[in-house]
């Protein structure tokens, strides 16, 4: 059964390690002259002086392979949220620095690559993740490779790890895993749009593998999740078993209703629990002081407040549009491969049904399943933003110009265009990219229409 698998599973944060290196130290290795061509592993390859003129981030050092214009696309997209995260975190709770901050950031072209650095950099195991904030004796950063994903999906690497890198220098490893990880998800699921950060909408598998556990009685009691340390945190995740499934979701379900419940009604009291976290006080107590709640009977009838509001939450159309399109884009390129036409979303449909199309992405400990099968997946959920019903729609393209690109395109199509329609606050489709080195490969992202 053909199935798309993209391993993004994201190692938990480390367990605090010995005083790390200043990474920025270790990029001084290297040597040779100006200009002179880079042979060997990919940390030599990258060294400056050797290493090609990058793109600068106003935040960041960077070390990359990736073609100038993407780096410069990541590090744009890494300021961005770097201020995003300073705004929402820094300015609003007056946070005092704790540990060191750790700018540096390598961007990979190929997962091998990513993988080998990290082990013999830093002896870092970096199976399985697609990219990772680390601290260790041998120096610190942020990773990540883009080698065949979505740019979303790296997207979502890149915020989810980058707030924990941001959150490293404000509480170190003292942050409770929960709290961390929800708080990064939060992030994670996020849009950048220009120079805007959209906040606060939920995909619909977040949404719906919460609300299943907490219907079918199978999420982590607030007690339990409030007091479990990165040790046992890590260990379910790594082992898949126990409440691994869940951590991460009901983690991220957790920051959303601190934040948006009651119309924001407890927003400022999660405020004041970061800052008592970061003055020190432990997780259980900073929650009880915060939020008031002076007995274990005031816990249970809180956590009954979260239960209700993650059952009653509904996924925002935006987010859920990106991903239905990321969903058929990838059916889309498996059917054209197959010489399948499909001129419409129906069509589509059809054809997706026909090859058994699913998509598997793991990701933070869980995994989401989208099945061609599924109705659902071919629309788009309703929210109170959009006043009309969004659409997705297939279109073909246009026909190109001059003659080297209409034989081109007459000897490998470029798949049809997939858009929304009456999408707020911004309708997006799939952009396809032709492969350089094999013209009858299509790449692709999601951007504004």
């Amino acid at each position: 059964m053909p199935t798309v698998r993209l391993a993004i599973l994201l190692l938990a944060s480390l367990a605090a390690l010995a005083p790390a290196v200043e990474a920025s130290a270790q990029y001084s290795r290297g040597g040779g002259r100006p200009g002179q061509q880079a042979v060997g592993t990919w940390w030599d390859r990258t060294a400056p002086p050797l290493g090609r003129k990058l793109p600068t981030s106003r935040y960041y050092s960077i070390r990359s392979d990736l073609p100038a214009a993407d780096t410069k696309a990541y590090a744009d997209h890494l300021d961005i949220m770097y201020d995003e995260f300073a705004r929402r975190l820094v300015s609003t709770t007056g946070l005092r620095r704790r540990s060191p901050e750790y700018p540096n950031v390598l961007m990979f072209a190929r997962q091998q690559d990513y993988l080998d650095t990290l082990r013999t950099q830093f002896g870092i195991n970096g199976t399985g993740s697609g990219g990772m904030f680390f601290v260790s004796p041998r120096g610190a950063g942020l990773a990540f490779w883009v080698e065949g994903l979505p740019r979303q999906r790296v997207h979502h690497v890149v915020q989810h790890e980058g707030f924990h890198q941001f959150a490293y220098a404000f509480f170190g490893n003292e942050l409770p895993p929960w709290l961390n990880e929800g708080l990064a998800e939060f992030f994670g699921e996020s849009v950048v749009e220009g120079t805007r950060v959209v906040v606060g909408q939920a995909s619909p598998q977040a949404v719906d593998s919460v609300r299943a556990a907490v219907e079918q009685g199978k999420y982590i009691p607030f007690r339990d999740l409030l007091l479990m340390d990165s040790a046992r945190w890590n260990g379910n995740v790594q082992n898949m078993s126990g409440t691994a499934a869940i951590q991460y979701p009901q983690s991220w379900s957790m920051v959303h209703f601190l934040v948006y419940a009651e119309d924001g009604r407890y927003e400022p009291m999660f405020r004041d629990m970061l800052k008592r976290l970061n003055g020190g006080t432990k997780p259980l107590d900073a929650l009880k002081q915060s939020y008031s709640l002076d007995s274990d009977a005031e816990v249970a009838e809180f956590e009954a407040r979260w239960r209700r509001y993650a059952t009653d939450l509904r996924p925002g159309a935006y987010v859920a549009a990106r991903g239905r399109l990321e969903f058929l884009a990838e059916g889309l390129r498996e059917v054209w491969q197959k010489g399948m036409r499909p001129a419409n979303l129906e069509e589509l449909k059809a054809a997706m049904r026909e090859v058994k199309f699913q998509y598997t992405a793991g990701s933070h400990g869980y995994v989401m399943k989208m099945d061609a099968k599924d109705d659902a997946n071919f629309t788009v959920p309703d929210d109170a933003v959009n006043s009309a019903a969004v659409t997705l729609e297939l279109v073909a393209q246009k026909p190109p110009k001059g003659s080297k690109q209409k034989k081109l395109e007459a000897e490998h199509p470029t798949p049809p265009m997939l858009r929304t329609r009456n999408l707020r606050p911004n309708d997006v489709g799939i952009q396809w990219t032709r492969s350089p080195s094999d013209p009858s490969q299509f790449g692709y992202e999601v951007v504004v229409n």
